[in-house]
């Protein structure tokens, strides 16, 4: 990740961290080239894509003014803006400007003898759980904030607490029964069922979140306004500029993610997760994982 720093101006080359992978399971280079040119085109300016694998480095990436623009988790947002000076701009929603979602489940094994989230908590102190990335919304606060709110504290109840490292693996290391129970965005197991990677029933899901705001692209805020709302209108008017991408793009979204196009939001649209973050008193945001 090379390119001059820049601070208040315009950047020579925009800098763009395609979503990583462990959220959004968005993948493949062809589509990442697709926005690159589009957005090239659209801003008048090259720009180059960035690849950095996971929240935390991209966080880093763009603290370090080495991307200028980003897709973050709802909840890697929140620390983006709070570490990095991120500013969310655009996310999935529909035609009335509202902001969809998508939803988190805890799952245990086929075999297990674990069947509600009364069970987990009576065997607590035998069960290894593991959650997604540090970062990870739907990976590791909403399952966490739900372990909670049944008066499980994972950390202090369960024989241990690790991090798998993305939701497919989550799901995989559930599965295989490496762990007793797993937290993970719930596309994870319909996309490994819809490879044939496993069968729906080789794992039991056990708790299923509320619906998560759903992800967001997001600049530096000291870009300078003028070019944060081209690359807003860009993302916003895609199906109209280049409807072949836009389909693409909305096409890499599992089936629960909700929302049919892509709205301009702000950095006050993430608030109510905010709210819900300070549930968990001392959440260590980004750790190794």
């Amino acid at each position: 990740m090379t390119g001059c720093k820049s601070s208040g101006g315009a950047p020579k080359v925009l800098r763009y961290a395609f979503a990583p992978a462990a959220e959004e399971l968005q993948s493949g280079n062809l589509r990442s080239d697709k926005m690159r040119d589009y957005l090239s085109r659209q801003l008048h300016m090259p720009v180059e894509v960035v690849r950095v694998e996971g929240y935390g480095p991209t966080i880093e990436a763009m603290r370090a003014h080495k991307v200028d623009m980003a897709t973050f988790g709802s909840l890697s947002y929140i620390i983006a803006a709070q570490k990095a000076g991120a500013e969310a701009i655009a996310a999935r929603g529909y035609p009335d400007g509202k902001i969809g979602g998508y939803r988190s489940e805890i799952a245990v094994p086929k075999n297990s003898p674990i069947h509600s989230i009364d069970d987990l908590k009576a065997h607590a102190k035998d069960l290894v759980f593991a959650f997604s990335d540090p970062a990870s919304t739907s990976g590791n606060l909403y399952p966490r904030v739900g372990l909670m709110s049944q008066g499980i504290d994972p950390e202090r109840d369960f024989k241990k607490v690790l991090f798998a490292g993305n939701h497919l693996e989550t799901v995989m290391a559930v599965k295989s029964g490496k762990v007793d129970a797993g937290g993970f965005m719930v596309s994870a197991a319909t996309r490994l069922v819809n490879t044939g990677k496993m069968a729906p029933d080789d794992i039991r899901v056990i708790w299923t979140s509320d619906l998560i705001p759903n992800s967001c692209y997001a600049v530096r805020k000291d870009l300078p306004e003028e070019l944060k709302k081209d690359i807003q209108s860009a993302l916003v008017d895609m199906p109209k500029r280049d409807p072949e991408l836009a389909a693409s793009l909305m096409g890499m979204y599992r089936s629960n993610v909700t929302g049919t196009v892509v709205v301009p939001v702000n950095d006050a649209t993430y608030n109510g997760l905010r709210h819900y973050a300070a549930q968990v008193k001392d959440f260590k945001f980004v750790e190794g994982q």
